[in-house]
């Protein structure tokens, strides 16, 4: 009696040149993997704190005992940022050869809470170690609330291409009042008796001065800390009133260095450089600490996590739908980011 494939009949034969294709692509992604775990790890050694894989390359040989811990502080800030900063800090805490830091600031600055959670958490490892030198290196952008967190460093470097300052701060806030209006839409939340305020900023109600007046209170208050903040870690380097420059404005390196927002114009190895004069080390040995990544999440967003998007249908359209968009835009929140129109 024939077999049931024999029955149906036999699923069609890939031909010889179809398997080599297939085998070769097998071949080209393991190689492939292979070749990136190699590059990725040249140089590298790894740890975990509270979980999370932290690595270290060695930027210049040097002295074991004479250490300087190199740490970056990238991107927009947000509270996943100030996790990874805390992560890598309580790694180079650990270190007993520590003789010097510098954060490594490419950031347009972000959310105002994680900024000043990572100003506080430099600010502590100087009270705890008031003789360990902490530095800033700026490179592309060390703006707002990046700018606010370098404020806790005791040196600031920046590059010659750097844009800096950007001290303010701003509430995102887009009213949809007018076009639910239009479309016969009514925003009817319910709010508890004697709080009139509790949905003050809603983005689908009518502007009103006295929340409008109510929510500058608020941002204006953060502004206030921003410029103690600006005025206690700059000190007697600020050269202009800091009134003058807390104008919301972002400089150029040369105009920071004009107005005393940073101390000298160079690169990661004229922080290094300061580290080791301040700290009297002949040898230094300069190690970049960071929280290691997968291959994957070197990959573009879409690839990593497939379309952020999630579709809705209006009036039988498909209308993709960005629920991060739709959190940022419904419910607004201070920041500290050098946000150009």
């Amino acid at each position: 009696m024939p077999y049931p494939a024999m029955m149906f009949g036999q699923p069609p034969r890939r031909s010889r040149a179809g398997w080599i294709i297939v085998t070769l692509v097998l071949l080209f992604l393991l190689g492939g993997s292979l070749l990136l775990n190699v590059i990725f790890g040249i140089g590298m050694a790894a740890s975990s704190v509270d979980g999370r894989q932290i690595s270290q390359t060695t930027l210049v040989d040097g002295s074991s005992d004479q250490q300087i811990a190199v740490v970056s502080l990238g991107g927009v800030i947000t509270d996943e940022t100030r996790q990874r900063f805390d992560s890598v800090f309580r790694q180079i805490e650990q270190n007993n050869s520590l003789k010097g830091v510098i954060i490594d600031i490419n950031s347009p600055g972000g959310e105002v809470t994680p900024s000043d959670e990572i100003y506080e958490r430099i600010s502590k490892l100087k009270r705890d170690h008031p003789n360990l030198p902490i530095a800033a290196s700026i490179r592309g952008m060390g703006a707002s609330g990046a700018y606010y967190a370098a404020c806790a460093c005791d040196h600031l470097v920046a590059q010659e291409t750097t844009i800096t300052g950007s001290i303010g701060v701003l509430w995102p806030n887009y009213n949809f009042s007018s076009l639910m209006q239009k479309y016969g839409v009514t925003d009817n939340t319910i709010v508890s008796s004697g709080a009139p305020f509790k949905d003050a900023g809603s983005s689908t109600k009518a502007p009103d001065p006295t929340i409008d007046g109510y929510l500058h209170g608020l941002i204006d208050a953060e502004f206030a800390r921003f410029k103690s903040v600006v005025q206690k870690g700059r000190g007697t380097n600020l050269k202009s009133n800091i009134d003058e420059v807390a104008n919301g404005k972002a400089y150029t390196s040369h105009e920071a260095v004009a107005n005393g927002l940073i101390d000298e114009i160079g690169y990661l190895d004229t922080a290094i450089s300061w580290v080791a004069k301040t700290a009297k080390l002949n040898s230094p040995q300069v190690i970049y600490f960071y929280q290691r990544t997968s291959f994957f999440d070197r990959l573009p967003f879409g690839m990593q996590h497939g379309s952020p998007e999630t579709t809705v249908k209006i009036n039988g359209i498909e209308v993709g739908v960005d629920r991060a968009m739709i959190d940022r835009l419904t419910h607004p929140r201070p920041m500290m980011i050098f946000q150009p129109r």
